[in-house]
């Protein structure tokens, strides 16, 4: 099988999608699309695009953590971290 590039549909589907996820999620995609056979799939420019984005997003993640934590609101901290899930 063929590895078949991203169209710019694509990215900016996968760039908009990112911007939503939590740091969990963000982790969790990072490993999917470094995974072995995910190279196998996706070229090496579509692979830079997908972690730069996840990148970005990872850095959003904790610069809302740090605030959170700077204001002692832990509540917020956990939500930004796990988008909510395990109150």
């Amino acid at each position: 099988m063929g590895k078949i590039p991203m169209t710019q549909e694509d990215r900016e589907y996968f760039k908009s999608g990112a911007r939503t996820l939590c740091g969990v999620e963000v982790l969790q995609v990072r490993d999917m699309i470094n995974h072995p056979d995910a190279k196998k799939i996706f070229t090496a420019e579509d692979l830079d695009f997908m972690n730069k984005e996840l990148g970005r997003q990872a850095g959003a993640v904790f610069a809302r953590i740090l605030r959170a934590i700077k204001k002692r609101d832990f509540r917020e901290a956990q939500r930004v971290l796990t988008g909510g899930k395990g109150e």
